[in-house]
């Protein structure tokens, strides 16, 4: 045992023989700030005494001869790839302790209307849900149970999301350790359809529809998808998402092969001969196509939106505890659209040129019951207050880490612009997903997604429609 389990495990062990202890949802006052970070156990932040001042206050700078202070503050895996997800040059910005992002009262009510409704069985499996608020209160949270693990999951996957989330978005494929990057571009959407006040339950078996298009660069332009996650996915993880995408070479939309990947589909960038996954290059440099490449095309890339939806039953849950993280859960900073020429840093992966809150994070653990190609199970870690993903982990069965990711956020009532509308407003609103940082093994680099300029409010009727057909795909390919 190393020495930095030993001594959770001597802490671990004073703290239950303590007594009393809280729970892992149980979230310091707003404003008070910490002088050491909660680590490893599900137990409150010991009070502070006069004479230890907080680790950090609101307003501060950190910048990169300041990262030392950040260690205990950050997942051990983000920690080990400081190098990639902080540069020299970065103005890291701290902001305030343990915010309250409240939602609007109508997904409160439909969460305390749903008590004692939704269940989860031996394998995880979602029941009694409606589809309205959460399907498990967090105020009643019994993290004891045996499916507390589940429990959360479902939470997570169901949490406040608004209208949804629509816009323009830019994916940069990063390798070489940041000396090549390539920039893919286009819009996407991502609409739920049911609980949400002026939204479109369509026929009342999915979920969710979401999908997009491309619009540059030139390999990549003109496709489009659409993916519609069934119901019925609560209570069987294997049930494929409907998902429709258009080919620009073949001038017509194709269903693609059975799609129980979890997550916001996204198709291969490529298209036509020798580009990304569709086909090879030989030793003497001669181009090489394999298989179908309209097939190919509608594969699922694991690059975008990794984690914002997951299937919780294709795994099995644990609850690994609490801790004390500083992450970029509320920015004040901005990127594409508005701003296309940010500094990500050399690596271009680092979102820390920007505003970093204190918050307490809860660690979910999941084994997956049948890898997602080389993923076997996945580490998140979600905000205790808002459900928000703040950093993800993923490993191969025999341990070895994938992928490392963070996740940026900007809550939608802090903006003045932003539409006003029963889900949003002074005091209340969603967190918008503003972009992403994903490390990936033996990519030399990774992968960051921009969307810094997303509406959250119902579309309008005809968007709506747009949404749930798949007729209009081939003129989004246009």
């Amino acid at each position: 045992m190393t020495a930095h389990r030993l001594a959770t495990a001597f802490a671990l062990a004073a703290l239950f023989a303590g007594g009393a202890r809280a729970g892992v949802l149980d979230v310091p006052p707003e404003g008070s700030c910490t002088p050491r970070p909660l680590q490893w156990q599900s137990d409150g932040t010991p009070a502070p005494q006069d004479v230890i001042p907080p680790a950090f206050h609101a307003g501060q700078r950190i910048e990169m001869k300041d990262t030392p202070r950040l260690r205990g503050w950050l997942p051990d895996e983000v920690w080990d790839r400081r190098d990639m997800f902080f540069f020299e040059g970065m103005d890291l910005e701290v902001g305030p302790c343990y915010r309250r992002f409240p939602v609007p009262a109508y997904f409160g009510d439909a969460t305390a209307e749903n008590a004692g409704h939704a269940s989860v069985d031996a394998d995880g499996n979602l029941a009694g849900f409606t589809g309205e608020g959460l399907p498990f209160a967090l105020d009643a949270f019994d993290e004891t149970r045996s499916d507390a693990g589940a429990r959360l999951a479902w939470d997570y996957r169901y949490r406040y999301q608004a209208a949804g989330f629509r816009g323009d978005f830019r994916i940069t494929s990063i390798t070489k350790g940041g000396r090549s990057q390539e920039d893919f571009s286009g819009s996407f959407f991502f609409f739920p359809l049911h609980g949400v006040p002026g939204g479109d339950e369509g026929d009342g078996k999915e979920r969710f529809a979401a999908g997009g298009s491309f619009h540059a660069p030139e390999v990549a332009r003109g496709l489009a998808w659409r993916q519609y996650q069934m119901k019925a996915v609560e209570s069987d993880y294997k049930t494929s998402d409907e998902v429709f995408v258009y080919l620009p070479d073949e001038r017509k939309v194709r269903r693609a092969p059975p799609q129980n990947a979890e997550g916001v589909y996204v198709p291969s960038f490529t298209r036509a001969r020798s580009v990304g996954n569709i086909g090879m290059t030989l030793p003497n440099g001669v181009g090489n196509d394999i298989g179908n490449p309209a097939i190919s095309a509608s594969e699922p890339l694991r690059k975008g939106f990794v984690g914002l939806v997951i299937r919780p039953n294709a795994y099995a849950w644990t609850i690994a505890g609490a801790r004390d993280v500083i992450a970029p859960a509320n920015v004040s900073a901005s990127g594409y659209p508005p701003e296309p020429s940010r500094n990500f840093g050399p690596s271009g992966l680092s979102l820390a040129s920007d505003r970093w809150d204190i918050r307490r994070a809860v660690q979910l653990d999941g084994v997956r019951k049948v890898p997602d190609g080389v993923i076997a199970r996945v580490s998140l870690w979600i905000d205790a207050l808002t459900l928000q993903p703040l950093y993800w982990v993923s490993r191969q069965s025999n341990g070895a880490v994938v992928e490392v990711g963070i996740f940026a956020h900007r809550w939608s009532a802090d903006d003045s612009r932003s539409a006003r509308w029963k889900g949003n407003g002074d005091g209340f609103g969603v967190m918008l997903p503003v972009a992403q940082s994903f490390t990936v093994a033996g990519e030399g680099g990774g992968w960051r997604r921009e969307t810094y300029a997303v509406a959250s409010d119902p579309p309008s009727a005809e968007q709506a429609k747009d949404f749930l057909s798949v007729q209009g795909l081939q003129r989004k390919g246009h």
